[in-house]
């Protein structure tokens, strides 16, 4: 077992080990309701000498808890109502769930998630996208509502690759309704006969309702999204009836698309970074932009394989960030396009022969995978500092070339590509964000590939002017 796989599955094998320990020690028979009870007086005892300090444990001893999956987390719930009141243990209870959850969501993220995205299929892949794009809602319906198991909750967006950040956010928010009433119904703690009777069938129901209001944003997106869907359905039914063959479509795109660059693109600069500028306005007059992306949406994109694969994710990526700009009518950066949990890269979806792609997806799940760094400085992301784009579509029989060139143009551009001063080299904050993916995270030797850099010079990140790579 290599240093990688056994570093992203150690995590997860000391958390099934503790478990274990957890177990088959006894523990877990010794923590229930009664003993709970019969020891409520010396715990109160306990926290009047050390209020701060048993705030802080019982948060911590939670956050283990809920780490572990352990069944207990009702129980101290009840508990720290009892013992914190139903304010300052609710806040505590929050705490230690939320860094507890976020503990587990991460170590499932790095073993289980990633083994399962890499062995994935297409309807994974739909899933995997669709609940990337409604994560927030999907989250606080399963949060709110009490019905589903809280450990599977933590473990099921690490699956699916949701974000840590919206994934923190709803955990927080949305297990403090439940957690308020659970906490004050503690404070009776002598008087609770069975935990089995908490659980009212009339809770159950107030939770499900407020459970459903997170949904309806989602449910929203999924009505609005069916006319972007049937647009897609008829231009690929347009398409078939006019027989057109595999791959005709696309030869139409590129050369439409290639018609758009050189129409729409040239050198421009700012603050210093030369970069190639897009006439977005003139670009979103162009009735020829409604044509290719009505081609691109329409293509067999499971068609392709190697190169063919390689060129048609790079020249949509591309493309489909235009489309981004253009439709949005953004003219000041990109990342303007985000929401509040998501970013402009996971927030908006094209539908590619009626599946929903994000920028995001493409690049994540699509090109970096084929695990070639080149791609890194062909796709471009609407930003001065991000690697030219191209006045050419990528060609599958010039692809190589194409792809080498990229990196030489970026590389040989001091504003945001290589720069070297006095006893340091300034490279892209692209080397940065992903270096396991230049030769597993040795960069200075993926660099020597291609430039000449002096082995005593530290490596430092320009940088990154994430405006709009406009024409003036």
């Amino acid at each position: 077992m290599n240093k990688k796989v056994l570093k992203r599955w150690l995590p997860l094998i000391l958390v099934v080990l503790l478990i274990g320990a957890a177990w088959a020690s006894g523990l877990m028979d010794m923590v229930n309701l009664e003993s709970i009870k019969a020891q409520r007086g010396r715990l109160l005892d306990i926290v009047a000498a050390h209020p701060v300090l048993s705030v802080a444990g019982f948060a911590a001893l939670y956050a283990v808890t809920v780490a572990l999956s352990l069944p207990i987390a009702t129980l101290l719930t009840l508990l720290g109502g009892f013992l914190f009141g139903r304010w300052l243990g609710t806040a505590a209870i929050v705490t230690g769930a939320t860094i507890g959850a976020a503990i587990l969501f991460l170590i499932a993220r790095s073993a289980v998630g990633d083994t399962l995205r890499a062995k994935a299929g297409p309807l994974y892949s739909k899933v995997a996208a669709n609940m990337e794009k409604n994560a927030v809602s999907y989250m606080l319906f399963m949060r709110l509502v009490p019905l589903f198991p809280f450990f599977l909750v933590n473990i099921v967006p690490a699956l699916f690759n949701v974000r840590l950040l919206p994934y923190v956010l709803t955990t927080f928010f949305g297990i403090i309704p439940g957690t308020f009433v659970y906490a004050n119904v503690g404070r009776e703690l002598g008087t609770i006969e069975s935990l089995s009777d908490l659980a009212s069938p009339q809770t159950l129901i107030a939770f499900t309702f407020l459970g459903l209001f997170a949904l309806i944003p989602t449910i929203y997106k999924q009505i609005k999204g069916r006319k972007k869907v049937a647009a897609a359905l008829l231009a690929i039914m347009l398409a078939t009836s006019q027989s057109a063959q595999a791959g005709e479509n696309y030869d139409r795109f590129l050369n439409i698309y290639d018609g758009l660059l050189q129409a729409h693109v040239r050198p421009a600069e700012k603050d210093g970074i030369a970069y190639n500028g897009v006439d977005y306005d003139g670009w979103a007059a162009d009735p020829r932009h409604r044509e290719a992306l009505k081609l691109l949406l329409a293509e067999k994109s499971n068609g392709y394989t190697g190169a063919e694969q390689t060129a048609f994710w790079i020249n949509a990526y591309n493309f489909l960030t235009i489309d981004l700009i253009v439709r949005e009518g953004e003219r000041k950066s990109i990342k303007n396009l985000g929401g509040t949990f998501t970013s402009p890269w996971t927030r908006h979806a094209w539908p590619i022969a009626g599946m929903d792609y994000t920028l995001d997806y493409i690049e994540h799940k699509i090109l970096r995978p084929m695990g070639d760094a080149r791609v890194h400085f062909a796709i471009n992301c609407a930003s001065v500092s991000c690697p030219d784009l191209r006045l050419e579509s990528y060609k599958v029989d010039r692809l190589d070339q194409q792809l080498d060139e990229q990196v030489m143009i970026t590389l040989a551009n001091e504003g945001k590509g290589l720069r070297r001063a006095d006893d340091a080299v300034y490279v892209s904050k692209i080397f940065d964000w992903f270096d396991d993916d230049f030769k597993n995270g040795d960069v200075r030797g993926w660099l020597a590939d291609y430039k000449e850099i002096d082995p005593n010079a530290s490596l430092r990140f320009m940088d990154y002017d994430w405006s709009l790579n406009k024409r003036k």
